[in-house]
């Protein structure tokens, strides 16, 4: 961003989310990923979005939070495309909302707990299966967001032992920061799908948006609190320079 370019913190976004999938048994592996956008057995469910204002949505309550997000499941459109459509949508205007207030010269963010590997990729190529987008128009559409993965911005706030700095798996951030929350993998979700449990599945989403935009708050703030050892370190070693 430019210097000249002044950040209107009101007008920037971060697109809090999760997507929920289904697996048919035949398509089902033990490990990775099991689901593929290009795999006609497989369905996107759907998921959960907050779109974050900075300035204002991280003073609130976690009751707020679930308030504020909304919710697109399959089951309530007419078939995968349309909720890939809404989902699109969503997208688009927080983008809009950030470029038209920046120039086009800043991005919104799209944040979630290993989205970098998982939900964002498999977007973007729904959105081409689907033809919401051709090949070069998502590729311009992806290239307009910035990520923010959780798995991979919380590594600086555990220890590492050694130099392979991997991703930290969503449990490993709840148990650091959230210690009474727990989540289950997200294959419990085909089980609640097979048996109609919509309900369920749409209520632990949403929770887990909550947690997301908790555990943002508190990487954050373990962010702030190594600046401001840095800065005391600074100090200090200014001071016994001087004395010396």
């Amino acid at each position: 961003m430019s210097k000249q370019m002044k950040l209107k913190v009101n007008k920037c976004r971060i697109v809090f989310f999760d997507l929920e999938f289904y697996v048919p048994e035949s398509s089902r592996v033990k490990t990775g990923l099991c689901y593929n956008p290009w795999d006609k057995k497989c369905k996107l469910l759907g998921g959960s979005f907050l779109v974050a204002n900075p300035e204002n949505d991280f003073q609130i309550s976690e009751g707020e939070v679930l308030k504020k997000t909304e919710s697109f499941w399959l089951w309530d459109f007419k078939d995968e495309r349309e909720l890939l459509v809404t989902i699109y949508e969503l997208l688009k205007k927080a983008l809009l909302v950030v470029h038209n207030a920046h120039q086009k010269r800043v991005s919104p963010l799209l944040c979630g707990i290993g989205i970098s590997s998982s939900d964002v990729p498999i977007l973007i190529e729904l959105f081409k299966r689907y033809q919401i987008l051709s090949n070069a128009e998502a590729f311009k559409f992806q290239s307009h967001f910035r990520v923010i993965d959780l798995s991979q911005l919380a590594i600086a706030c555990f220890n590492n032992s050694n130099e392979y700095l991997y991703p930290k798996v969503k449990n490993d951030l709840l148990r650091k920061y959230i210690p009474n929350k727990n989540f289950a993998s997200g294959k419990s979700v085909w089980n609640l799908y097979e048996t109609g449990k919509y309900g369920e599945i749409n209520s632990r989403v949403v929770e887990e948006i909550a947690a997301t935009h908790a555990l943002y708050k508190y990487i954050l703030s373990d962010y702030r609190k190594f600046k401001r050892l840095e800065k005391n370190d600074k100090t200090n070693f200014k001071l016994e320079d001087q004395v010396s």
